[in-house]
């Protein structure tokens, strides 16, 4: 059973990692309900291992790992029941600017990851690198295409067209 301190210790951590956690698993997934059952999915499984995820070297890359995988494992169980992927419908209340968004939602999903990890979360390419199972150089050379491929989509378009 978990312990009153090692649980306030976890709600510290919770309050204090959930808002980049969700933004930064949302970047990577392109689906806000979806985002939002994975990370609360992963702070569950943190809560339950809290005992060796708080000594982690990094528990929010620890917490997003987990996310990622059970959106992975989640995604595929949704592709057999539903081929056709839905309407990715950008609300209000997204913590991340819409028009933004929907840019860097353009990106292939690795890419995505990165740009999440490395610039959202301000992640070191060695703390990607091993929440993604990646080498160091997979995220330096996905993250350089990344941002050569925002910047072409950014001076290519007009705000409006990027809108869309």
């Amino acid at each position: 059973m978990t312990e009153p301190a090692e649980v306030e210790g976890f709600e510290t951590f919770y309050r204090d990692a959930l808002d980049p956690v969700y933004r930064a698993v949302l970047l990577a997934t392109r689906h806000p309900e979806r985002a939002e059952d994975a990370v609360h999915e992963a702070f569950a499984r943190a809560l339950e291992r809290w005992d060796r995820v708080s000594v982690h070297e990094n528990p929010r890359a620890w917490v997003i790992r987990v996310a990622l995988n059970h959106h992975t494992s989640s995604w595929r169980i949704w592709q057999r029941e539903a081929p056709e992927p839905p309407e990715i419908a950008v609300q209000d209340e997204l913590p991340i600017d819409p028009w933004l968004l929907r840019t860097v939602w353009r990106l292939p999903r690795r890419q995505r990851q990165v740009v999440a990890l490395r610039i959202l979360l301000d992640l070191s390419a060695e703390q990607t690198a091993e929440t993604l199972g990646i080498t160091v150089g997979a995220v330096g050379a996905h993250l350089h295409r990344a941002l050569g491929t925002l910047r072409s989509m950014l001076g290519a378009t007009s705000f409006a067209e990027a809108a869309e």
